[in-house]
């Protein structure tokens, strides 16, 4: 590099001198202090503690959970300013708690300056909720409480904000079971559900239904009734059932509480005989009871069809051991229809 001329060199450092002078003197002539935010953040939580009464009623409840009253548990402040027309803006973060949800929600609260003073106003937006706690009841009734006898466990996991339940299948007289059962319940964000497609249920089988069912009573001859339901097999698989049914015209029964109270004739000048086939279906009641149906077909003893529907639980009127059914038969000289109950001698 070459070195300067010593006769040149004071006349640079001048030089420098007076433009770095000047650059001072262009900066400051141009520069003005930012304005101080007046307002302390303590002050924002505490307006905002007082506002967020008018939340209340946008926060989550739920039918599932005991509803508690919810707390404001945080109050984060990420940035503050002090807008062109004074007023003091802070940005922030609420968290409100009970013990069932966590709510959180963004937060601008503007103070606007007038005079000496500032008045606050608040906006919330990207509300969101997440469930903390597991589910207590179940409103459509599947469960009850949590503490009834046939819930055996409850487990929350919070990050899929989901809540498995364990309970033993309470099996009807018509059922035999294998293990428990599973109700997956989900929190969307807004209410928890049950997740129907991921419900665990047990093995059932129905083969307590295989059996004659034989004690009946008709007190009218107006369609005669079934005597005998012989339920041959049914396939836990398919469903698939088989039975054995006899149908007469008169009055009947065979029935101990029918005849210690009246005269029953059997003047029965009708019977017919038929093997029915049909489906076995699980059809409980939207309360949640078991209940079993079928429509069995097939051709009597005369040559022409016979269709019997039967079904069992769910009803309250439906006592253990005890088939409903409403059954179409074909006579030679008409078709009747008849329904009632026949019970499994026990």
């Amino acid at each position: 590099m070459k070195r300067l001329n010593a006769k040149r060199a004071p006349w640079l450092r001048a030089a420098v001198v007076i433009t770095l002078v000047a650059c001072a003197f262009a900066t400051l002539a141009g520069c003005t202090a930012a304005p101080k935010v007046e307002v302390e953040s303590s002050q924002v939580q505490s307006d905002f503690e007082a506002f967020a009464d008018t939340l209340s009623d946008n926060l989550v409840q739920s039918p599932y959970v005991d509803n508690g009253d919810y707390a404001l548990t945080a109050f984060d402040v990420s940035d503050s300013h002090v807008a062109d027309d004074g007023a003091n803006v802070f940005d922030a973060t609420a968290t409100f708690e009970n013990g069932s949800f966590r709510t959180t929600m963004d937060v601008v609260a503007t103070y606007a300056k007038d005079g000496d003073s500032y008045t606050p106003s608040f906006e919330v937006s990207n509300t969101s909720t997440k469930a903390i706690s597991g589910i207590k009841y179940d409103p459509q009734g599947t469960l009850g409480a949590s503490d009834s006898e046939n819930v055996k466990s409850i487990d929350f996991d919070e990050d899929a904000q989901t809540c498995t339940v364990t309970a033993a299948y309470e099996p009807e007289w018509f059922e035999s079971v294998q293990g428990d059962v599973e109700y997956v319940y989900r929190f969307d964000g807004t209410t928890w559900a049950q997740d129907t497609s991921t419900n665990g249920l047990p093995a059932v089988s129905y083969g307590p239904l295989v059996a004659t069912f034989d004690q009946y009573s008709a007190d009218t001859d107006k369609g005669g009734c079934l005597t005998k339901i012989g339920i041959v097999s049914i396939d836990d698989k398919t469903g698939e059932m088989t039975a054995n049914v006899t149908w007469i015209r008169g009055k009947h029964s065979n029935h101990a509480a029918s005849a210690a109270f009246q005269s029953v004739t059997d003047d029965s000048d009708v019977s017919l005989d038929a093997t029915v086939k049909g489906t076995l279906y699980c059809a409980p009641t939207e309360q949640g009871k078991h209940r079993v149906t079928a429509t069995l077909t097939g051709t009597a003893s005369n040559g022409k069809p016979m269709v019997v529907g039967i079904y069992a639980g769910g009803d309250q009127y439906s006592d253990d051991w005890t088939i409903f059914y409403k059954a179409s038969v074909q006579a030679d000289d008409a078709a009747y229809t008849c329904g009632s109950s026949i019970s499994k001698k026990i």
